[in-house]
């Protein structure tokens, strides 16, 4: 996993990384009609009427927007076609995310860190033993759809995502991958009160009801076991099996 910097100020907001990669580059010149409403993220000291040349890159926690020459991209380019070439950052300035907005919400691919939308992001360890993972999922909804999704998930307390809106969301790109990564650290900091296992006399009652309601005899199955088998532990260990 890639080392990350944090905020001397908050631990859980992430500054930079050690490596990035580059999901794709492109170009923002005069000829494209949102143009005028794109540069405006550009600040006046930085452009060039000639037009852009972009670099996206992103870690697992983080993403910065290279704004070089529109010659030096297209250099970078015509050099990469074996995945090698190095980009020369010093030709260029560096803005912290990607932009968003008008103009760059239709530019911008969405894109996810596995390939197919599917595998481990990033993991940390829980200060009480056991894991919290971020993994990225592709979600089968009612119209049959497979919506990408990204959430974290602590192997102590089980967070289900059904019901712990902060344990999974909509996986676009990289802001969402940041962001879900960002609330495994703060349930990891602030494990005494966000990280309580589900005490298994609920699941005793709970499946007492069901078995009056229905007239059969079940036996309980914990929230563990459940996960286990068809929860997010289960569907986390198909993802490392595959990786």
């Amino acid at each position: 996993m890639t080392r990350h910097t944090v905020s001397d100020t908050n631990p859980t907001y992430v500054t930079g990384a050690d490596r990035y990669r580059i999901p794709f580059t492109g170009f923002l010149t005069p000829d494209n009609p949102q143009f005028t409403v794109m540069e405006e993220y550009i600040q006046p000291e930085h452009r060039r009427s000639d037009g852009y040349g972009l670099a996206f890159l992103e870690s697992e926690e983080h993403h910065v927007l290279y704004i070089g020459s529109v010659r030096q991209l297209q250099e970078y380019r015509t050099a990469n076609t074996d995945g090698t070439a190095v980009l020369d950052p010093a030709q260029g300035v560096m803005y912290a995310f990607w932009p968003h907005g008008k103009g760059w919400d239709d530019y911008i691919p969405n894109n996810a860190w596995n390939p197919g939308g599917e595998g481990i992001v990033t993991e940390f360890d829980h200060p009480l033993g056991g894991k919290v993972t971020v993994y990225e999922y592709l979600y089968d909804n009612r119209d049959g759809e497979k919506v990408p999704m990204v959430g974290f998930h602590c192997d102590r307390c089980h967070p289900d995502p059904k019901i712990d809106h902060e344990a999974s969301m909509p996986n676009r790109g990289p802001q969402d991958r940041r962001w879900s990564a960002r609330n495994a650290r703060v349930h990891i900091r602030s494990h005494a009160d966000r990280c309580r296992p589900v005490d298994p006399r609920i699941a005793e009652v709970v499946q007492q009801v069901a078995n009056e309601k229905y007239g059969v005899s079940n036996p309980t199955v914990t929230w563990e076991s459940r996960c286990a088998t068809t929860g997010p532990c289960a569907r986390i260990r198909h993802l490392r099996a595959r990786s």
